[in-house]
C-alpha cells in the first residue's frame, strides 16, 4: 500500500486504541482532521504507532519541510523511510545500530558508530564486517559464535572474552592466550581435551573438573581445602581420605557417600547428626 505524505490525518483512518493514554485530549478536541505533527509536538511522538497502524508517512513530510528531529528520531528514518536518508544528517553516534538493522546498504563505515554498535554488523550485515574499525574488545565473542570465518586470533580480546573461544570455536583454542585465571571453567565445560593442568586455574575452579571432566582430575592440584564439596557431589570415587576436607565436609560423605567414610577422619563433633540422620549404623 502506497504510504500517504502529509501532516494532516483523518482520525477515522488511525488506530486511536493504540494511541499512548496520555493523549486523551488529542482525540477529544480533533474533528475530522488532525496535524499530527503538532500533535507529535506537543504529546510526544508515536512514529512506531504511526506507521504501524496507519497510511500515514510523516517522516517524509518533516523532513521535506525541516522540522525532522534527526538527533532524536534519526532510527525511524532507518525503519520506515530509508529513501529519505541522510548521511550528513543522521545520528550515527546514538543510532547507528538502526542502519545496519534496517537499511544497510545506506551504511557509511567511516560513520558508524563501531565502537558501540559493532554486534549490529554481524547480527545483520556481515557484509559490512570491517576487521579494522569492528570492535573487538566488547564483540570479540559474537565473532567466536556467529562469524567464525572473521576470527583473528591477534586481534580477539582474549583478556575478557576467552570463555567463548572455549564455548563456541574450540579449534581456535590458543592454550598460550587464553585466560586460565577467569575462563578455566569454559574449558573444564566445553573442551575439556583442551585442558592445562599447569595453566588450569585450581584454586578457583577445581569444581568444574570434578562436575564436568573428573577424568582431568589431578589430586596433587585440585583444591581439596575450599573444594572437597565437589568431589563428594560430582564423583566420590577420586576421593582421597587424606586430603579430603573432613572439617567442613564430614556431612556431605555422610549424606552422598557413606561408603567413602572414614571413622578416623570423620568430624563427628559437628556431624553426628548427619550419621543419625542417614546412616545410623555406619559409625
Amino acid at each position: 500500500m502506497k504510504m500517504i505524505v502529509t501532516n494532516i490525518v483523518n482520525i477515522n483512518d488511525l488506530n486511536t486504541d493504540l494511541l499512548d493514554e496520555e493523549c486523551p485530549e488529542l482525540f477529544k478536541t480533533a474533528n475530522s482532521t488532525l496535524d499530527i505533527h503538532e500533535a507529535f509536538v506537543k504529546y510526544g511522538e508515536q512514529y512506531d504507532w504511526l506507521y504501524e497502524t496507519s497510511i500515514y508517512d510523516l517522516i517524509s513530510w518533516e523532513i521535506e519541510n525541516d522540522c525532522f528531529d534527526w538527533y532524536k528520531h534519526s532510527k525511524y528514518v532507518a525503519e520506515y523511510c530509508p529513501s529519505k536518508f541522510d548521511s550528513e544528517k543522521y545520528n550515527w553516534k546514538d543510532q547507528s545500530w538502526a542502519v545496519a538493522e534496517y537499511c544497510p546498504d545506506k551504511l557509511d563505515p567511516n560513520k558508524y558508530n563501531w565502537e558501540e554498535d559493532s554486534d549490529y554488523i554481524i547480527k545483520y550485515c556481515k557484509n559490512k564486517f570491517d576487521p579494522e574499525k569492528f570492535n573487538w574488545e566488547k564483540y570479540s565473542c559474537i565473532i567466536a559464535q556467529d562469524y567464525k570465518d572473521k576470527f583473528d586470533p591477534d586481534k580477539y580480546n582474549w583478556k575478557d572474552q576467552s570463555w567463548a573461544v572455549a564455548i563456541y570455536y574450540p579449534e581456535k583454542f590458543d592454550p598460550d592466550k587464553y585466560n586460565w585465571e577467569e575462563d578455566s571453567w569454559a574449558v573444564a565445560k566445553y573442551c575439556p581435551d583442551k585442558i592445562d593442568p599447569d595453566k588450569y586455574n585450581w584454586k578457583d575452579q577445581s569444581s568444574y573438573i570434578a562436575e564436568y571432566c573428573p577424568d582431568k582430575l589431578d589430586s596433587d592440584k585440585f583444591n581439596w581445602e575450599d573444594t572437597s564439596w565437589a568431589i563428594v557431589m560430582y564423583c566420590p570415587d577420586k576421593l582421597d581420605q587424606k586430603k579430603f576436607n573432613w572439617k567442613k565436609n564430614s556431612g556431605l560423605v555422610a549424606q552422598y557417600c557413606p561408603d567413602k567414610i572414614d571413622s578416623e577422619l570423620f568430624d563427628l563433633n559437628n556431624y553426628y547428626d548427619y550419621i543419625n540422620i542417614y546412616y545410623p549404623t555406619t559409625m
